[in-house]
């Protein structure tokens, strides 16, 4: 049996797995805690190549030529998790951008041809935005996120998990 609405939302997930679309890469995030009391979850996103992200929804999507990662991502202030910036990871130049406008929650739906479309605050208004990859960097920030650098990015396809993911061989993530 599945959680009744919304708690069956990807913002509400415990943990989440993803293998970028050419297998070259995984994305996790394990043990999401809630917010706050009945709210959506965050946890900190690790990938095979070595990419370490706190405070990450686990609600995140690949691009499907595999170089970008988006993933919402939980900031404080006053000590006190207050929105959330849509945060776009460019795997090959290794930084990172989030974006200036924010959300009580984001929840990304689909990367593709350079389209990134996601839900802003999924179960009350719903709202669609969307934003062309690369071009909308201008109106982000640009970060450099931390990176492990003795990740290995490798992605073992003789196990498979009980979803049918394949599982990472990357040295603990």
């Amino acid at each position: 049996m599945s959680d009744p609405w919304p708690y069956n939302l990807p913002i509400f997930r415990r943990s989440y797995r993803a293998p970028s679309p050419d297998g070259s890469d995984c994305a996790e995030i394990t043990g999401a805690y809630e917010v706050s009391m009945s709210n959506p979850t965050y946890g900190t996103l690790h990938t095979a190549s070595g990419l370490v992200l706190e405070y990450c929804s686990p609600s995140f999507i690949w691009s499907d030529d595999s170089r970008y990662l988006a993933v919402p991502q939980f900031f404080m202030r006053l000590k006190v998790f207050r929105r959330q910036r849509m945060v776009i990871i460019d795997t090959e130049a290794r930084c990172g951008y989030r974006s200036l406008e924010v959300a009580y929650y984001y929840q990304p739906e689909n990367f593709t041809a350079g389209a990134l479309t996601a839900i802003v605050e999924p179960f009350k208004t719903k709202k669609m935005i969307q934003w062309q990859v690369p071009e909308c960097f201008g109106a982000f920030s640009r970060f450099v996120p931390p990176w492990n650098e003795e990740a290995t990015s490798r992605v073992v396809t003789t196990a498979t998990s009980r979803s049918g993911i394949e599982t990472l061989d990357s040295g603990g993530v």
